[in-house]
Protein backbone atom coordinates (compact mmCIF):
# COMPACT_ATOMS: atom_id res chain seq x y z
CA UNK A 1 0.00 0.00 0.00
CA UNK A 2 2.66 2.41 0.99
CA UNK A 3 4.11 1.67 -2.28
CA UNK A 4 1.77 2.43 -4.17
CA UNK A 5 1.01 5.67 -2.42
CA UNK A 6 4.90 6.75 -3.00
CA UNK A 7 4.29 5.93 -6.95
CA UNK A 8 1.06 7.84 -7.11
CA UNK A 9 2.85 11.24 -5.38
CA UNK A 10 5.78 11.02 -7.73
CA UNK A 11 3.55 10.77 -10.70
CA UNK A 12 2.03 13.57 -9.54
CA UNK A 13 4.92 15.74 -8.53
CA UNK A 14 6.28 14.81 -11.90
CA UNK A 15 2.93 16.08 -13.82
CA UNK A 16 2.84 19.17 -11.96
CA UNK A 17 6.88 19.80 -12.82
CA UNK A 18 6.51 19.35 -16.75
CA UNK A 19 3.11 20.89 -16.54
CA UNK A 20 4.23 24.53 -15.81
CA UNK A 21 7.12 25.46 -18.49
CA UNK A 22 6.84 28.95 -17.04
CA UNK A 23 9.53 27.37 -14.26
CA UNK A 24 12.38 26.84 -16.44
CA UNK A 25 12.30 30.41 -17.83
CA UNK A 26 13.80 32.84 -15.81
CA UNK A 27 12.07 36.34 -15.81
CA UNK A 28 13.77 39.20 -17.50
CA UNK A 29 15.28 41.35 -15.55
CA UNK A 30 14.73 45.14 -16.10
CA UNK A 31 17.12 47.25 -17.90
CA UNK A 32 19.90 49.03 -16.10
CA UNK A 33 20.50 52.67 -17.61
CA UNK A 34 23.44 54.89 -16.76
CA UNK A 35 22.59 58.36 -17.85
CA UNK A 36 24.36 61.93 -16.98
CA UNK A 37 22.52 64.95 -17.71
CA UNK A 38 23.23 65.83 -21.19
CA UNK A 39 22.20 62.21 -21.87
CA UNK A 40 18.88 62.07 -20.08
CA UNK A 41 18.01 65.82 -22.01
CA UNK A 42 18.67 63.78 -25.45
CA UNK A 43 17.15 61.04 -24.87
CA UNK A 44 13.98 63.09 -23.61
CA UNK A 45 13.77 64.99 -26.48
CA UNK A 46 14.05 61.38 -29.22
CA UNK A 47 11.65 59.59 -27.28
CA UNK A 48 9.16 62.22 -25.10
CA UNK A 49 6.11 61.72 -26.47
CA UNK A 50 4.83 65.62 -26.08
CA UNK A 51 7.37 66.92 -28.06
CA UNK A 52 6.74 64.26 -30.54
CA UNK A 53 3.40 65.17 -31.29
CA UNK A 54 4.84 69.07 -31.24
CA UNK A 55 7.47 68.23 -34.28
CA UNK A 56 4.21 66.12 -36.08
CA UNK A 57 2.35 69.93 -35.58
CA UNK A 58 5.22 71.28 -37.25
CA UNK A 59 5.05 69.17 -40.08
CA UNK A 60 1.43 69.78 -40.45
CA UNK A 61 2.07 73.53 -40.42
CA UNK A 62 4.17 73.30 -42.89
CA UNK A 63 2.23 71.64 -45.23
CA UNK A 64 -0.41 74.14 -44.94
CA UNK A 65 1.84 76.36 -46.27
CA UNK A 66 2.54 74.67 -49.13
CA UNK A 67 -1.80 74.17 -49.77
CA UNK A 68 -2.22 77.75 -49.22
CA UNK A 69 0.54 78.81 -52.01
CA UNK A 70 -1.15 76.66 -54.43
CA UNK A 71 -4.00 78.66 -54.89
CA UNK A 72 -1.19 81.45 -56.41
CA UNK A 73 -0.55 78.86 -59.32
CA UNK A 74 -2.26 77.65 -62.45
CA UNK A 75 -3.63 73.88 -62.01
CA UNK A 76 -3.49 71.50 -65.42
CA UNK A 77 -5.68 68.41 -65.09
CA UNK A 78 -6.03 65.71 -68.10
CA UNK A 79 -9.12 63.14 -68.63
CA UNK A 80 -9.62 60.54 -70.24
CA UNK A 81 -12.95 58.49 -70.60
CA UNK A 82 -14.40 55.08 -72.90
CA UNK A 83 -18.05 54.89 -73.56
CA UNK A 84 -19.69 51.79 -75.16
CA UNK A 85 -23.38 51.72 -76.33
CA UNK A 86 -25.22 48.43 -77.00
CA UNK A 87 -26.00 49.74 -80.21
CA UNK A 88 -25.21 52.52 -82.95
CA UNK A 89 -27.34 55.17 -84.25
CA UNK A 90 -28.58 54.94 -87.35
CA UNK A 91 -31.29 55.46 -90.05
CA UNK A 92 -32.83 53.83 -92.70
CA UNK A 93 -33.24 54.58 -96.34
CA UNK A 94 -35.76 52.46 -98.22
CA UNK A 95 -34.82 51.43 -102.13
CA UNK A 96 -36.95 49.50 -104.76
CA UNK A 97 -34.29 46.83 -103.70
CA UNK A 98 -34.67 47.17 -99.67
CA UNK A 99 -33.93 49.49 -96.78
CA UNK A 100 -30.43 50.48 -96.58
CA UNK A 101 -29.26 50.93 -93.12
CA UNK A 102 -27.11 54.07 -92.66
CA UNK A 103 -25.06 54.12 -89.11
CA UNK A 104 -24.49 58.02 -87.88
CA UNK A 105 -22.40 56.88 -84.75
CA UNK A 106 -20.12 54.59 -83.05
CA UNK A 107 -20.82 51.96 -80.32
CA UNK A 108 -17.50 52.89 -79.10
CA UNK A 109 -16.60 56.41 -77.71
CA UNK A 110 -13.05 57.99 -76.53
CA UNK A 111 -12.56 61.01 -75.07
CA UNK A 112 -9.99 63.09 -73.81
CA UNK A 113 -9.72 66.53 -72.24
CA UNK A 114 -6.57 69.02 -70.96
CA UNK A 115 -7.73 72.11 -68.65
CA UNK A 116 -5.45 74.78 -67.35
CA UNK A 117 -7.16 76.91 -64.48
CA UNK A 118 -5.77 79.89 -63.42
CA UNK A 119 -7.08 82.56 -60.65
CA UNK A 120 -5.61 85.54 -61.51
CA UNK A 121 -6.95 87.65 -59.07
CA UNK A 122 -8.93 86.29 -55.66
CA UNK A 123 -9.20 89.89 -54.49
CA UNK A 124 -6.35 89.14 -51.55
CA UNK A 125 -8.13 85.79 -50.35
CA UNK A 126 -4.93 83.74 -51.77
CA UNK A 127 -2.09 86.48 -50.44
CA UNK A 128 -4.18 86.22 -46.99
CA UNK A 129 -4.42 82.37 -46.68
CA UNK A 130 -0.50 82.20 -47.56
CA UNK A 131 -0.23 84.71 -44.92
CA UNK A 132 -1.90 82.81 -42.21
CA UNK A 133 -0.09 79.69 -43.00
CA UNK A 134 3.16 81.34 -42.74
CA UNK A 135 2.62 82.74 -39.41
CA UNK A 136 1.13 79.48 -38.19
CA UNK A 137 3.56 77.99 -39.39
CA UNK A 138 6.04 80.48 -37.07
CA UNK A 139 3.49 79.71 -34.62
CA UNK A 140 3.94 76.16 -34.77
CA UNK A 141 7.77 76.66 -34.64
CA UNK A 142 7.40 78.89 -31.67
CA UNK A 143 5.34 76.07 -29.99
CA UNK A 144 8.15 73.66 -30.45
CA UNK A 145 10.77 75.50 -28.92
CA UNK A 146 8.52 76.18 -26.19
CA UNK A 147 7.55 72.36 -25.46
CA UNK A 148 11.41 71.67 -26.34
CA UNK A 149 12.09 73.84 -23.39
CA UNK A 150 8.92 72.31 -21.48
CA UNK A 151 11.23 68.77 -21.53
CA UNK A 152 14.40 70.09 -21.12
CA UNK A 153 12.94 71.45 -17.69
CA UNK A 154 10.93 68.52 -16.61
CA UNK A 155 13.84 66.06 -17.72
CA UNK A 156 16.01 68.12 -15.49
CA UNK A 157 13.77 68.61 -12.44
CA UNK A 158 13.06 64.63 -12.42
CA UNK A 159 16.37 64.20 -12.77
CA UNK A 160 17.77 65.88 -9.74
CA UNK A 161 14.89 64.81 -7.37
CA UNK A 162 16.01 61.03 -8.47
CA UNK A 163 19.57 62.09 -7.13
CA UNK A 164 17.53 63.74 -4.06
CA UNK A 165 15.63 60.52 -3.41
CA UNK A 166 18.76 58.28 -3.77
CA UNK A 167 20.66 60.59 -1.37
CA UNK A 168 17.86 60.80 1.07
CA UNK A 169 17.63 56.65 0.89
CA UNK A 170 21.52 56.67 1.41
CA UNK A 171 21.33 58.62 3.97
CA UNK A 172 18.21 56.95 5.90
CA UNK A 173 20.93 53.91 5.48
CA UNK A 174 23.21 55.82 7.34
CA UNK A 175 20.78 56.42 10.00
CA UNK A 176 19.28 53.33 10.86
CA UNK A 177 23.56 51.98 10.79
CA UNK A 178 24.07 54.52 13.84
CA UNK A 179 20.74 53.59 15.44
CA UNK A 180 22.10 49.68 15.05
CA UNK A 181 25.51 50.71 16.90
CA UNK A 182 24.01 53.05 19.18
CA UNK A 183 21.46 50.81 20.18
CA UNK A 184 24.47 47.73 20.73
CA UNK A 185 26.31 50.31 22.85
CA UNK A 186 23.29 50.58 24.91
CA UNK A 187 23.06 47.07 25.79
CA UNK A 188 26.91 47.07 26.01
CA UNK A 189 26.07 49.72 28.87
CA UNK A 190 23.29 48.10 30.37
CA UNK A 191 24.85 44.42 30.65
CA UNK A 192 27.38 46.30 32.55
CA UNK A 193 25.11 47.79 35.13
CA UNK A 194 25.71 51.72 33.67
CA UNK A 195 22.79 52.02 32.08
CA UNK A 196 18.96 51.86 32.36
CA UNK A 197 16.87 49.58 30.55
CA UNK A 198 14.71 52.27 29.70
CA UNK A 199 17.58 53.54 26.79
CA UNK A 200 17.86 50.42 25.51
CA UNK A 201 14.23 50.57 24.63
CA UNK A 202 14.50 53.58 23.84
CA UNK A 203 17.68 53.06 21.39
CA UNK A 204 15.27 50.10 20.25
CA UNK A 205 12.57 52.44 19.36
CA UNK A 206 15.23 55.53 17.90
CA UNK A 207 16.21 52.22 15.56
CA UNK A 208 12.61 51.51 14.84
CA UNK A 209 11.59 54.51 13.39
CA UNK A 210 14.44 54.61 11.06
CA UNK A 211 13.55 51.39 9.85
CA UNK A 212 10.20 53.24 8.63
CA UNK A 213 12.34 56.22 7.46
CA UNK A 214 14.28 53.94 5.49
CA UNK A 215 11.25 52.00 3.85
CA UNK A 216 9.85 56.02 2.88
CA UNK A 217 13.24 56.67 1.50
CA UNK A 218 13.61 53.61 -0.60
CA UNK A 219 9.95 53.70 -1.66
CA UNK A 220 10.58 57.42 -2.70
CA UNK A 221 13.85 56.67 -4.79
CA UNK A 222 11.74 53.92 -6.74
CA UNK A 223 9.04 56.18 -7.13
CA UNK A 224 11.52 59.14 -8.73
CA UNK A 225 12.96 56.70 -10.54
CA UNK A 226 9.65 55.39 -12.61
CA UNK A 227 9.25 59.39 -12.85
CA UNK A 228 12.04 60.34 -14.56
CA UNK A 229 12.06 56.41 -17.06
CA UNK A 230 8.29 58.25 -17.75
CA UNK A 231 9.72 61.63 -18.20
CA UNK A 232 11.97 59.61 -21.19
CA UNK A 233 9.61 57.25 -22.36
CA UNK A 234 11.19 54.36 -21.51
CA UNK A 235 10.61 51.24 -19.44
CA UNK A 236 9.29 52.28 -16.03
CA UNK A 237 10.88 49.25 -14.66
CA UNK A 238 14.04 50.31 -15.92
CA UNK A 239 16.91 51.50 -13.03
CA UNK A 240 18.03 54.80 -13.71
CA UNK A 241 21.90 55.63 -12.83
CA UNK A 242 22.16 59.56 -12.59
CA UNK A 243 25.80 60.20 -12.58
CA UNK A 244 25.38 64.23 -12.75
CA UNK A 245 26.88 65.59 -9.46
CA UNK A 246 24.37 67.68 -7.31
CA UNK A 247 26.84 70.07 -6.28
CA UNK A 248 27.23 72.19 -8.78
CA UNK A 249 28.34 76.15 -9.21
CA UNK A 250 25.40 78.75 -9.90
CA UNK A 251 25.77 81.77 -11.77
CA UNK A 252 24.73 84.93 -10.48
CA UNK A 253 21.98 87.01 -12.22
CA UNK A 254 20.86 90.54 -12.40
CA UNK A 255 17.19 90.95 -12.74
CA UNK A 256 16.89 93.61 -15.25
CA UNK A 257 18.38 91.73 -17.75
CA UNK A 258 16.50 88.84 -16.92
CA UNK A 259 13.25 90.28 -17.53
CA UNK A 260 14.26 92.48 -20.95
CA UNK A 261 15.99 88.67 -22.17
CA UNK A 262 12.73 86.96 -21.61
CA UNK A 263 10.80 89.36 -23.61
CA UNK A 264 12.98 88.46 -26.44
CA UNK A 265 13.50 84.58 -26.35
CA UNK A 266 10.28 83.30 -24.91
CA UNK A 267 8.86 81.03 -27.58
CA UNK A 268 5.59 81.72 -26.14
CA UNK A 269 5.69 84.94 -27.05
CA UNK A 270 6.83 84.90 -30.52
CA UNK A 271 3.67 82.63 -31.05
CA UNK A 272 1.43 85.07 -29.65
CA UNK A 273 2.54 87.62 -31.67
CA UNK A 274 2.25 85.01 -34.70
CA UNK A 275 -1.08 84.83 -33.63
CA UNK A 276 -2.05 88.73 -33.91
CA UNK A 277 -0.39 88.24 -37.58
CA UNK A 278 -2.67 85.84 -38.18
CA UNK A 279 -5.83 87.22 -37.08
CA UNK A 280 -4.45 90.40 -39.36
CA UNK A 281 -4.50 87.81 -42.64
CA UNK A 282 -7.36 86.47 -41.00
CA UNK A 283 -9.45 90.07 -42.02
CA UNK A 284 -7.86 90.65 -45.19
CA UNK A 285 -9.08 87.25 -46.23
CA UNK A 286 -12.64 88.16 -44.81
CA UNK A 287 -12.28 91.56 -46.96
CA UNK A 288 -12.05 89.82 -49.85
CA UNK A 289 -15.33 88.82 -50.24
CA UNK A 290 -16.20 92.32 -50.93
CA UNK A 291 -13.85 92.36 -54.31
CA UNK A 292 -14.30 90.79 -57.53
CA UNK A 293 -12.35 87.20 -58.47
CA UNK A 294 -10.76 87.09 -62.01
CA UNK A 295 -9.87 83.77 -63.31
CA UNK A 296 -9.06 82.35 -67.30
CA UNK A 297 -9.27 78.49 -68.01
CA UNK A 298 -8.03 76.91 -71.15
CA UNK A 299 -10.18 73.68 -71.83
CA UNK A 300 -9.10 71.02 -74.93
CA UNK A 301 -11.52 68.30 -75.63
CA UNK A 302 -11.53 65.90 -78.28
CA UNK A 303 -14.57 63.06 -78.84
CA UNK A 304 -13.29 59.72 -81.01
CA UNK A 305 -15.62 59.46 -83.26
CA UNK A 306 -18.38 61.19 -83.54
CA UNK A 307 -19.72 60.34 -86.73
CA UNK A 308 -18.15 57.46 -88.12
CA UNK A 309 -14.16 57.66 -87.11
CA UNK A 310 -14.74 61.22 -87.27
CA UNK A 311 -13.00 62.96 -84.35
CA UNK A 312 -14.09 66.14 -83.02
CA UNK A 313 -11.49 68.02 -81.59
CA UNK A 314 -13.04 71.10 -79.47
CA UNK A 315 -10.19 73.91 -77.83
CA UNK A 316 -11.83 77.05 -75.51
CA UNK A 317 -11.08 79.85 -73.23
CA UNK A 318 -12.87 81.22 -70.60
CA UNK A 319 -12.00 84.29 -68.72
CA UNK A 320 -15.00 84.82 -65.97
CA UNK A 321 -14.84 87.90 -63.36
CA UNK A 322 -17.34 87.11 -60.31
CA UNK A 323 -18.26 89.67 -58.61
CA UNK A 324 -20.76 88.95 -55.47
CA UNK A 325 -22.67 92.30 -55.14
CA UNK A 326 -25.18 90.97 -52.44
CA UNK A 327 -24.41 88.05 -49.94
CA UNK A 328 -27.44 89.04 -46.59
CA UNK A 329 -24.36 90.30 -44.74
CA UNK A 330 -22.67 87.37 -44.53
CA UNK A 331 -19.11 89.22 -45.62
CA UNK A 332 -19.85 91.88 -42.97
CA UNK A 333 -19.97 89.43 -40.26
CA UNK A 334 -16.88 87.58 -41.25
CA UNK A 335 -15.11 91.19 -41.52
CA UNK A 336 -16.50 91.90 -37.82
CA UNK A 337 -15.80 88.64 -36.56
CA UNK A 338 -12.13 88.65 -37.69
CA UNK A 339 -11.89 92.10 -36.35
CA UNK A 340 -12.99 90.93 -33.23
CA UNK A 341 -9.85 88.21 -33.22
CA UNK A 342 -7.37 90.49 -33.74
CA UNK A 343 -8.24 92.65 -30.89
CA UNK A 344 -8.51 89.05 -28.66
CA UNK A 345 -5.34 88.24 -29.73
CA UNK A 346 -3.70 91.51 -28.97
CA UNK A 347 -5.09 91.11 -25.45
CA UNK A 348 -3.35 87.66 -25.29
CA UNK A 349 -0.42 88.56 -25.67
CA UNK A 350 -0.48 91.37 -23.26
CA UNK A 351 -0.97 88.61 -21.02
CA UNK A 352 1.17 86.53 -21.98
CA UNK A 353 3.47 89.28 -21.38
CA UNK A 354 2.46 90.01 -18.12
CA UNK A 355 2.47 86.33 -17.45
CA UNK A 356 6.25 86.59 -18.55
CA UNK A 357 7.09 88.57 -16.30
CA UNK A 358 6.11 87.67 -13.00
CA UNK A 359 7.26 84.09 -14.29
CA UNK A 360 10.54 85.88 -14.25
CA UNK A 361 10.77 87.56 -11.21
CA UNK A 362 9.20 84.26 -9.00
CA UNK A 363 11.82 82.57 -10.87
CA UNK A 364 14.41 84.94 -9.81
CA UNK A 365 13.32 85.37 -6.03
CA UNK A 366 13.45 81.44 -5.74
CA UNK A 367 16.89 80.77 -7.19
CA UNK A 368 18.12 84.09 -4.83
CA UNK A 369 16.33 82.41 -2.17
CA UNK A 370 17.75 78.75 -2.88
CA UNK A 371 21.21 79.49 -3.04
CA UNK A 372 20.58 81.52 0.80
CA UNK A 373 19.30 77.96 1.62
CA UNK A 374 21.80 76.40 0.23
CA UNK A 375 24.30 78.24 2.45
CA UNK A 376 22.02 78.07 5.56
CA UNK A 377 22.03 73.72 5.09
CA UNK A 378 25.65 73.59 4.65
CA UNK A 379 26.16 75.07 8.45
CA UNK A 380 23.49 73.31 9.47
CA UNK A 381 24.47 70.34 8.56
CA UNK A 382 28.40 70.99 10.18
CA UNK A 383 26.32 71.79 13.45
CA UNK A 384 24.68 68.34 13.58
CA UNK A 385 27.20 66.21 12.83
CA UNK A 386 29.57 67.55 15.32
CA UNK A 387 26.50 67.65 17.85
CA UNK A 388 26.18 64.09 16.48
CA UNK A 389 29.71 62.91 17.64
CA UNK A 390 29.78 64.41 20.66
CA UNK A 391 26.48 63.24 21.77
CA UNK A 392 27.84 59.55 21.12
CA UNK A 393 31.28 60.10 22.66
CA UNK A 394 29.38 61.80 26.09
CA UNK A 395 26.79 58.78 25.98
CA UNK A 396 29.73 56.05 25.61
CA UNK A 397 31.10 58.10 28.72
CA UNK A 398 27.52 57.76 30.87
CA UNK A 399 27.94 61.36 30.76
CA UNK A 400 24.88 61.76 28.06
CA UNK A 401 21.41 60.19 28.17
CA UNK A 402 19.69 57.97 25.46
CA UNK A 403 17.10 60.61 24.94
CA UNK A 404 20.09 63.32 23.80
CA UNK A 405 21.48 60.56 21.33
CA UNK A 406 18.36 60.05 19.85
CA UNK A 407 17.40 63.34 19.32
CA UNK A 408 21.38 64.30 17.86
CA UNK A 409 20.62 61.19 15.44
CA UNK A 410 17.33 62.87 14.51
CA UNK A 411 18.41 66.13 14.05
CA UNK A 412 22.10 64.92 11.66
CA UNK A 413 19.30 63.02 9.53
CA UNK A 414 17.13 65.80 9.23
CA UNK A 415 20.01 67.86 8.43
CA UNK A 416 21.71 66.18 5.88
CA UNK A 417 17.97 65.20 3.93
CA UNK A 418 17.87 69.34 4.50
CA UNK A 419 20.89 69.73 2.62
CA UNK A 420 20.21 67.54 0.10
CA UNK A 421 17.36 68.82 -0.26
CA UNK A 422 18.44 72.36 -0.60
CA UNK A 423 21.24 71.03 -3.80
CA UNK A 424 18.00 69.96 -5.47
CA UNK A 425 15.97 73.07 -5.19
CA UNK A 426 19.32 75.14 -5.97
CA UNK A 427 19.33 73.02 -9.17
CA UNK A 428 16.16 73.13 -10.08
CA UNK A 429 15.35 76.86 -9.15
CA UNK A 430 18.24 77.56 -11.96
CA UNK A 431 16.31 74.98 -14.85
CA UNK A 432 13.03 77.14 -13.35
CA UNK A 433 14.95 80.12 -14.30
CA UNK A 434 16.32 79.73 -17.48
CA UNK A 435 13.12 78.55 -18.33
CA UNK A 436 11.56 81.50 -17.66
CA UNK A 437 14.18 83.52 -19.31
CA UNK A 438 13.67 81.54 -22.36
CA UNK A 439 17.57 80.38 -22.98
CA UNK A 440 16.68 76.96 -21.78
Amino acid sequence: MRTKIAAFVLICAAASYWSAPARAQAPASPPMVSLNLDQAVQAALQNNLTYRSALADEKIAAAQVVQAASGRLPSLSVGYARQHTQSAGSFNIPTPNGTIKVPISATNYDSTNETLQWAIFTGGAVEAAVGQASAGYSAAQSRLQATRADVVRDTTNAYFQLIEARRSASIADQAVAVAQDDLKTAQELFAAGTAARADVLRQQVTLANAQVQQVQAGNAASLANARLANVLNIDLGSTIAATEPLEAATPAYQLDALLGGAHANRQELSAARQAVTIADDAVKAARAGTLPTVAVAVQNASLTPNFQNIPQPQLSETLSVTWKLFDGGLTHGKVAEATADVDKAKINLQQLENGVDLEVREAYFNYVAAQAQVAAARSARASADENLRVERIRYRSGVGTSLELSDALLANTQAQNQLVNSLANLRIALVALQRATGVL
